[in-house]
């Protein structure tokens, strides 16, 4: 019998489902139809997350997350050493999104890491995970509660790094190209918020250190040749894949790689940035050289 956690996690997990094919301005008997279909592909993903969410306040979010891949069937690899066990950290990535934070939060496995998470409901909902989480709102409309709120988020971070903290922060705030899916031409990395810089400056004030890392490969292979996967992305529906793999058997065909770059002192990171856009785009074209680098792994 499943418990209160995993029946919510698995009401809003069919949500999100519905919201991924693109049904979330739909009449109310279509979203009720779309929810009662993804009911029972919902309920193994909510017991996933329940155990994830109650390991990681048995263990750390950084054991939960690999056994969490594990438990899913993802395999991933790091080729990298990890960035130091202690002292204020700041890792910036890409963010093809599916298992992308797991992969980094094993690979820089850090116990005391927090991540800049978008507003959702089902991260909300977990009790622990949502500890390490700074929430900024997305697709609010503006206005001063979400400036407020946005604020908010991005002091804690700030706190949290000046405190010798490790935090994990994707820039773009928004899901990007799988680089190991990603066809003849796509841009590989959307526009990185200026908050990176202003991270890393506060990493440097604290004597940190910052890395930079990308991810590819997070996607399910069986998953991205589904028909109904094709369909929606056709239409820039790319968040279906990642649930479907997450949700159904079969999908056990995952290998994430995360490429991590040397953790450096902060301070000569953003030494000669004349301001904290001009820090971001050099963070940016480290992980787009990152990414050339390693791009015939990468496919």
């Amino acid at each position: 019998m499943s418990g209160p956690l995993e029946r919510a996690l698995a009401n809003l997990s069919g949500d999100e489902m519905v919201a991924a094919l693109g049904l979330g301005g739909a009449p109310a008997w279509v979203r009720r139809a779309g929810r009662a279909a993804f009911a029972v592909p919902s309920l193994p993903l909510g017991r996933a997350l329940a155990r994830f969410d109650r390991r990681t306040g048995e263990a750390g979010l950084h054991v939960a997350a690999r056994e969490a891949l594990a438990g899913l069937g993802a395999r991933w690899t790091a080729d990298a050493a990890p960035p130091p066990p202690r002292g204020a950290l700041l890792v910036v990535s890409n963010h093809p999104g599916a298992y992308d934070a797991l992969a980094l939060m094993a690979a820089i496995g850090r116990g005391d890491l927090m991540i800049v998470a978008a507003e959702r409901r089902f991260l909300r909902a977990l009790p622990e995970v949502s500890r390490r989480l700074l929430f900024v709102p997305i697709d609010g409309g503006g206005g001063g509660r979400e400036l407020a709120a946005r604020t908010a988020g991005v002091r804690r971070a700030l706190r949290h790094l000046r405190g010798g903290g490790a935090l994990l922060h994707f820039p773009a705030g928004r899901i990007e190209a799988d680089p190991a899916f990603a066809g003849a031409g796509e841009a590989l990395l959307g526009a990185w918020h200026p908050s990176a810089g202003a991270l890393l400056r506060a990493a440097a004030a604290a004597g940190g250190r910052a890395a930079v890392a990308v991810v590819s490969g997070v996607h399910s292979p069986r998953a991205k040749r589904l028909a109904v996967t094709r369909w929606a992305e056709r239409r820039g529906i790319t968040t279906l894949a990642p649930l479907l793999q997450v949700a159904l058997p079969g999908f056990d065909d995952v290998e994430v790689r995360v490429r991590l770059g040397e953790a450096r002192e902060a301070a000569a990171l953003a030494d000669g940035g004349s301001d904290d856009a001009a820090i971001t785009r050099r963070l940016r074209d480290e992980a787009a050289g990152l990414l050339a680098g390693g791009a015939r792994g990468l496919g």
